[in-house]
């Protein structure tokens, strides 16, 4: 079934599927009140777009499938303990909510809509200092995010990172008493809080995080295996301590560009010398090889012919 869905921005950084047609002439930059898992809230419409949703639901489940059985699967691997922890640390905060879950647009907000969400805006940087001064009260090992308000004021979130499960019940108690609403405390990961915090990442450039404003991708071992990156953490960790995000950003294009050249441990005849490929750049198309005399020589994909099953290069040298 085809149906025509809005991409919603809502609570500076989700970005979710929503039911539009029921209202009447929604546009882009559009402000709408929506209704998503956590409340009602107030978000702009992106862009619009034909899904099928049969198909969105079919790679859901096969997207859970990958991340639950294979692609954080290194045990055998040669990989450092110390990326070993990171990835377990990764798959412990991995999220499993349906990521292509489509909402539901209540109406397009109004003045006193954006009012409201002004007046939440301003009461949740109050609320979060208080909440601060109540940690403490209560000698909790945890540490404050942020705050939010939601639009009908149902239900007041709050984002924290800790070390270990935190027993915050009569925090919650407290927290409740004084503001006189649903109070819920979230345990975020470390990437979150490097996404509300910022920064520069190795590159020299904005954490990708803070600038793609997205949903968070699961990233894999895989993923840096397949463009051929120095398994070192200092390579493929970002500022949370985590894997890169940036690591996801070439995956797919690297993965088709090596789907038909020859792997890395392929033998191969070189000038009539038995040789075999040792590593292999997919942009530039050029292929390192050692010959069985243990010469070192780069050659071009195209340099390669098939004959008769083998791979064969015969190439004139100076």
């Amino acid at each position: 079934m085809i149906k025509n869905i809005a991409h919603i921005k809502f609570r500076d950084s989700n970005i979710g599927k929503f039911e539009h047609l029921h209202i009447k002439d929604v546009k882009v930059k559009d402000n709408c009140v929506i209704e998503t898992d956590d409340g009602i809230e107030l978000g702009n419409v992106i862009n619009f777009e034909d899904v099928d949703l049969d198909l969105l639901n079919k790679i859901d489940e096969e997207t859970h499938k990958v991340e639950d059985n294979e692609d954080n699967n290194i045990e055998g691997e040669d990989v450092s303990e110390e990326i070993k922890n990171m990835v377990d640390k990764e798959t412990h905060h991995k999220n499993h909510r349906n990521k292509n879950k489509i909402f539901n647009i209540i109406r397009i907000a109004d003045e006193n809509d954006i009012e409201q969400f002004n007046i939440n805006k301003k009461d949740s940087i109050e609320a979060l200092k208080i909440c601060k001064e109540k940690v403490i009260n209560h000698n909790l090992d945890l540490k404050l995010i942020s705050s939010y308000y939601f639009l009908d004021r149902a239900k007041l979130l709050f984002e924290f990172i800790a070390e270990e499960r935190v027993d915050f019940r009569e925090l919650v108690k407290d927290l409740a008493s004084h503001f006189k609403i649903r109070i819920e405390l979230r345990q975020i990961g470390v990437r979150d809080e490097a996404r509300a915090i910022g920064g520069c990442g190795i590159c020299g450039r904005e954490l990708c995080c803070r600038v793609k404003r997205s949903k968070f991708e699961t990233i894999t071992i895989k993923m840096a295996k397949e463009q051929s990156i120095l398994l070192n953490t200092m390579k493929i960790s970002g500022q949370c301590g985590r894997l890169m995000c940036c690591l996801a950003h070439e995956y797919d294009a690297y993965c088709c560009l090596k789907k038909n050249l020859p792997k890395v441990g392929t033998k191969l005849i070189f000038n009539s010398v038995p040789a075999m490929i040792k590593d292999l750049n997919p942009l530039s198309k050029k292929i390192m090889i050692e010959t069985e005399d243990k010469r070192i020589i780069y050659i071009n994909v195209h340099d390669l012919k098939n004959k008769n099953g083998s791979l064969v290069a015969n190439i004139k040298t100076e």
